[in-house]
Parts: structure tokens; C-alpha cells; sequence
């Protein structure tokens, strides 16, 4: 399966330990696209859709009505997985639109310690 940066996957995300999200879930590919292409793995931040009216510098809101997700979403860049393309990843839904990506760059940077906080 073909993956590319923006894109909306459904990832199975078990076996987890603690607090990282668990089950079959959509998530978002962040990884560069020189990585999917040659690569076996693809790095996910994984969506949920509880969150509340204020997010964190490293969340992304995605609404349902600009993508493939069936219900507004954030994608939490605080929770980034190296998952397996054969194994792990079930369906390639789509992809958000190109002018979201900045918006992604900026929380990546929040959540890896690229950019201060």
C-alpha cells in the first residue's frame, strides 16, 4: 500500500501500553515522503475525537467536512508512532488538504522541541 505525508490512514494500533492510544484508529502520516517511498515503516499521529475547545500548539484540528474523517478530529503530534506499512496499516482513506500541512509542520516542531513552548 502506497502512503504519502497527509494522508489519512487506518492504523491498528495494538498492542499499547499505558497511556498511548490504542485500538484501530485513523491517524495521519507525517513522515516525508522519501521515508514512505522507501521505507517498509511510516510515522502516524494518531486522531481522536475527544478533545476540548481550546488545543494544545501540538494538536491539529481536521473537520470532517475537509477531509476523509467521519467526524472532527484532532490529530495528537504528541503521540507519534513508527508503525509497520504491511502490518499495521489497514486503509488509505484519503488525505487532508496541502494548505493544512504548515499547520502540521508547526505542531510537529511544538511536540518534538523544535520550536519553544
Amino acid at each position: 500500500m502506497q502512503v504519502r505525508r497527509g494522508d489519512v490512514v487506518v492504523v491498528e494500533l495494538d498492542p499499547t501500553r499505558g497511556s498511548e492510544q490504542q485500538g484501530t484508529r485513523p491517524c495521519l502520516v507525517v513522515q516525508n515522503d522519501v521515508g514512505n517511498d522507501n521505507a517498509p515503516t511510516t510515522i502516524v499521529a494518531p486522531f481522536t475525537t475527544s478533545f476540548g475547545d481550546e488545543l494544545y500548539p501540538f494538536e491539529v484540528f481536521v473537520g470532517a467536512d475537509e477531509s476523509p474523517l467521519r467526524e472532527d478530529s484532532v490529530a495528537m503530534c504528541s503521540q507519534l508512532r513508527t508503525v509497520s506499512i504491511e502490518h499495521r496499516v489497514r486503509e488509505n482513506l484519503g488525505s487532508i488538504p496541502d494548505d493544512r500541512l504548515p499547520e502540521l509542520n508547526s505542531a510537529l516542531g511544538y511536540s518534538l522541541g523544535l520550536i519553544d513552548v
